[in-house]
């Protein structure tokens, strides 16, 4: 199966870079509005959403809040030119799984992508896949 992975960002520069990148290795699907990657995720469900925060008309805030009302939201990692705490603070906690300042590694990129792919896969097998890693089951007595 070719995973789907979705840019967001109202550079074109930005669309061929990572579009580039991950050529080969997975399906590349892009957008340059948050309106556009709306309707290309409703269409097409990549699994993984690199989103640009700051775009004109629609803010890649406003989609993050967007996708996570989805039913089955893709994984999301925000990006931007701006290295602000409080922003990226708030990209989490609206359900962002990251945030990457550019300019960046396209390396690290790669790295990011295929490690959330595996994830992704691994939970599909894993029979506790809905459950959250971070809650702790306490031993009934």
């Amino acid at each position: 199966m070719i995973n789907k992975i979705l840019i967001v960002d109202d550079e074109e520069s930005v669309l061929l870079l990572l579009s580039q990148a991950f050529a080969g290795h997975c399906e590349v699907l892009t957008a340059s509005s948050g309106e556009l990657a709306l309707e290309v995720i409703k269409k097409d469900k990549p699994a993984l959403v690199f989103l640009d925060i700051a775009m004109p008309g629609m803010t890649g805030l406003r989609v993050l809040e967007l996708i996570q009302e989805m039913g089955l939201p893709p994984v999301v990692w925000m990006l931007t030119g701006d290295e602000d705490l409080e922003m990226a603070e708030r990209t989490l906690k609206g359900g962002a799984k990251g945030y990457i300042t550019k300019p960046f590694d396209v390396d690290r990129l790669r790295k990011v992508v295929f490690n959330a792919l595996a994830d992704l896969e691994k939970d599909k097998k894993h029979p506790g896949a809905d459950e959250k890693p971070w809650r702790v089951k306490k031993d009934k007595k």
